[in-house]
């Protein structure tokens, strides 16, 4: 009889601690998803690197940026669930072909890789990466690109160091699909689901760290309001210029007495951002 009740209250300490860790674990979902929309547009001065790769035969992606000891990472979806070379235009490169019966002699030829499949891309700042490949190996194509050039390699052989392949090579072509693999990013994202943040190498969410990312960010931001108060047209207001998609431009106006009250309502911690924030002597 004494064993049967401590397993049953054994069982029951266990029930409890799975209950625990479930609400825990909702809590820090329900944190990471009001806190989303915070970090989607990324923040002022962030490395950002975005990646997307097939996993489970599906087009994932990942977002991560980084600013001083703070770091923050995104699921990405995006609106297709694979991608071609020619979901973004037609593409050919130059490749050695070797043609006749018996003299087998080498030529230049115009490989169409349109049809071929994008599997992974790696973009951050000015710098790109892209494998581009079919079901055949050798046909596998590495896209690598900087600031000032692109090199273009099929398996281990380099494309854009061969003259007379170089001299082949449609630059403009290539540029232009370089262009549109970095502005895939921005037109093709379904959804973004926030992961993870870290503070000092450490789970922000998991160790009650959230404040002091938001002290660091409104620090980061604190410099720009100065900015825009010492440039406004009117004292003690900020102007906060918008480019919407299509061009268009508006300004806001905020008021630090407006910014200063609202944070105001949160009590000391609010405060203290307000103070990081350059606003609290409105």
């Amino acid at each position: 009889m004494a064993l049967e009740k401590k397993n049953e209250k054994l069982a029951e300490l266990d029930r409890q601690n799975k209950l625990d860790l479930m609400e825990t674990q909702q809590l820090y979902t329900r944190m990471l998803s009001v806190l989303g929309p915070f970090f989607e547009d990324s923040i002022y001065g962030a490395q950002n690197t975005y990646y997307a790769y097939i996993e489970d035969k599906v087009l994932r992606g990942k977002h991560i940026g980084s600013i001083e000891n703070m770091k923050y990472e995104f699921d990405l979806l995006f609106t297709q669930d694979t991608l071609k070379v020619k979901d973004l235009q037609n593409l050919s490169l130059p490749v050695w072909s070797k043609s006749g019966i018996l003299s087998r002699e080498k030529k230049v030829k115009s490989f169409d890789v349109s049809e071929f499949y994008i599997t992974n891309i790696e973009y951050e700042g000015n710098n790109l990466r892209a494998v581009i490949e079919d079901k055949d190996p050798e046909n596998r194509f590495i896209i690598s690109s900087d600031e000032k050039a692109f090199l273009i390699m099929r398996r281990d052989y380099e494309i854009t160091r061969d003259a007379d392949l170089a001299a082949a090579l449609n630059k403009d072509s290539v540029d232009a699909f370089i262009l549109k693999l970095k502005n895939f990013f921005r037109e093709s994202v379904g959804s973004e689901r926030l992961r993870r943040i870290t503070i000092d190498g450490r789970n922000a969410v998991e160790e009650n760290k959230i404040f002091d990312c938001l002290k660091l960010i409104a620090s980061i931001y604190g410099k720009l309001v100065t900015e825009c108060l010492e440039r406004g047209y009117t004292e003690g207001e900020i102007t906060i210029k918008i480019e919407e998609p299509g061009g268009i431009r508006t300004e806001k106006y905020l008021k630090k007495s407006e910014i200063y009250r609202e944070l105001s309502t949160i009590g000391s911690e609010g405060k203290e951002l307000a103070a990081l924030l350059r606003v609290s002597d409105a």
